[in-house]
């Protein structure tokens, strides 16, 4: 089965960027809950990722007791005192737009969704723990604003029916964003692959959002054709009893993850088979040209062994050997000079 016929934008609109091809990386500096509900931090989160370059921020909005079950025990402990109220929220999303950063938030339940309405959000990101919540989805896509869904923990099945879900509940705006739901992602279960399978799938934009350690991973997704990239920051390593920060960049990575990323997007060119030009002064000394092998006399019939080819590339290409040959000098040619169109008789 292929959803590649339904009928989802190929570029998507969210704040004042377009995401898809032609269009920059849309760049996702994924805070989460790494605030740890301290106002403080948040804003130094949202100042990292506007000074960095990156195009959106988010943030994670949830109501503990709506979100874990109290039998789930440590990991309910864990959660609850990074539960934020709106007025917090309220207060990140306008430090993003005093900084021309575009404020995102994922809702991590029904409660947390109505937050971001009332945050105005320009899309909605959809976390990977939405697997098989698909009230949730159809809900979310009922709202008539752009979607951005994270596919960890995803079957071909699974990304199938999400996308037939959100087609059918009304969603014509969806980038996918290949995830691997582990804390750090070992590198060789990254399967960066799995984008170009989404991109069977599914005809809009396709990124990753990155859960391994380091920089390199989500350079590759680039390289790939990612045209999403959404990374972790943080203020604080070695936290006990939480996990985001062994994915994380931060004040002293992030900036240049964000410099690389926009070098590598660069470096992919338009893919035409151009001479580059900043290549064209190299083809002077890194060409060769056909030299005399000898002194050779005006008059002198040309064979292959009077000429061979040697740098510089500022006379006859080696090509135009099989078209000269038995052709007459019209002067003579020292040893180790070129031979040009003006040294043959007519």
């Amino acid at each position: 089965m292929s959803n590649i016929n339904l009928p989802f934008l190929q570029t998507i609109n969210v704040g004042h960027c377009k995401i898809g091809d032609g269009h920059p990386v849309f760049l996702i500096a994924e805070a989460g809950v790494a605030h740890f509900g301290n106002p403080e931090k948040a804003d130094r989160l949202v100042d990292l990722a506007a000074e960095a370059g990156a195009d959106a921020f988010k943030t994670q909005a949830f109501i503990t007791d709506d979100l874990i079950s109290k039998r789930s025990g440590d990991w309910y402990e864990r959660m609850r005192p990074k539960e934020v109220d709106l007025p917090f929220f309220l207060r990140m999303k306008k430090r993003c737009e005093d900084q021309g950063l575009i404020f995102l938030c994922t809702a991590h339940d029904e409660s947390a969704l109505r937050w971001a309405d009332e945050l105005e959000v320009p899309a909605y990101k959809i976390g990977s723990g939405e697997r098989g919540n698909w009230p949730f989805l159809s809900a979310t896509a009922k709202r008539g604003k752009p979607i951005i869904l994270s596919t960890g923990m995803y079957s071909k099945d699974d990304v199938e029916q999400a996308i037939s879900i959100l087609s059918e509940s009304g969603c014509c705006e969806l980038a996918l964003l290949h995830c691997v739901t582990a804390y750090p992602v070992p590198y060789a279960e990254a399967n960066l692959g799995a984008m170009a399978e989404l991109k069977h799938l599914f005809r809009g934009p396709v990124g990753y959002s990155d859960h391994t350690q380091g920089e390199h991973v989500s350079l590759a997704a680039v390289a790939l054709g990612a045209k999403v990239i959404e990374k972790h920051i943080t203020l604080d390593f070695d936290v006990p009893n939480a996990q985001d920060w062994k994915v994380s960049l931060g004040s002293g990575n992030f900036p240049d993850f964000v410099k690389r990323v926009r070098e590598v997007e660069a470096a992919l060119g338009t893919g035409s088979l151009d001479i580059q030009d900043c290549e064209r002064p190299s083809q002077f000394w890194a060409l060769k040209s056909l030299v005399a092998t000898r002194f050779l006399a005006a008059g002198a019939v040309i064979d292959a062994a009077m000429l061979t080819a040697k740098r510089p590339g500022d006379g006859l290409p080696p090509s135009e050997l099989p078209r000269i040959i038995g052709r007459k000098l019209a002067r003579e040619i020292e040893e180790d000079m070129p031979i040009r169109v003006e040294d043959l008789e007519a």
